[in-house]
């Protein structure tokens, strides 16, 4: 992990002071007692702040109301996998083929114009921004895995389509949280899980703040 260092100088721009999180990725994780922060990041060289805001509070309120005045990163990271196994996606009956991928294909659709809407709203702040991919489910039954797995690739399909196009660097979860241990249930992280990926996010907001313009992938 790279270090969140004050060596470029007070007003460095990669000093993460304070990440605004557009999405509802930590909504239904357990991080136990104390601050978001702690949680994450145990022993931090330097303070700083985490700011969650909600999808529908970003869209509704705007990037100039919602995201903090002091915020010097943005991250977008939503609970994509919870949210699939949750909305009957893959437990609905469907009579064909055809017809399973026509429900992916529509949820896909939808979640598609939210996370559009939310990596505009990102760029318009002009902040150095980071996009991360769905969690990956756990699943024990093998089947289920399969199924799951194949309906968070069209998902993921869309965040990366929208992250080049947009030239944002990714967080690409599918390879970063690969371990039992980096999960409380099936398709929820645990705080070990939450704060490999915090590590990860960490490290690619420093670079990307001090050699913007490209787009990495990382994990």
């Amino acid at each position: 992990m790279t270090q969140n260092s004050l060596a470029g100088g007070e007003d460095s721009r990669d000093v993460i002071r304070h990440l605004a999180l557009l999405g509802d990725a930590l909504q239904n994780i357990d991080l136990g007692e104390g601050t978001p922060e702690s949680a994450l990041v145990p022993q931090p060289r330097n303070p700083w702040k985490l700011t969650i805001l909600r999808p529908d509070d970003v869209l509704e309120r705007g990037p100039t109301s919602a995201v903090p005045r002091d915020a010097s990163h943005i991250g977008i990271a939503v609970d994509g996998g919870w949210a699939i196994e949750t909305s009957g996606l893959l437990t609905g009956a469907a009579l064909s083929i055809r017809g399973a991928l026509e429900m992916l294909g529509s949820a896909a659709d939808e979640f598609d114009s939210v996370f559009a809407r939310l990596i505009d709203a990102a760029l318009e702040t002009g902040l150095p921004t980071i996009v991360c991919t769905l969690v990956p489910a756990r699943h024990v039954e093998p089947v289920r895995q399969q199924v799951a797995a194949t309906a968070l690739a069209i998902f993921n399909d869309r965040i990366l389509k929208r992250a080049f196009a947009a030239r944002l660097s990714i967080v690409e979860l599918r390879l970063v949280c690969d371990e039992d241990g980096d999960y409380a249930t099936e398709t929820l992280l645990s705080r070990t899980g939450v704060r490999k990926v915090a590590n990860v996010a960490r490290s690619a907001l420093y670079e990307i703040s001090r050699e913007p313009g490209r787009t990495r992938v990382y994990f």
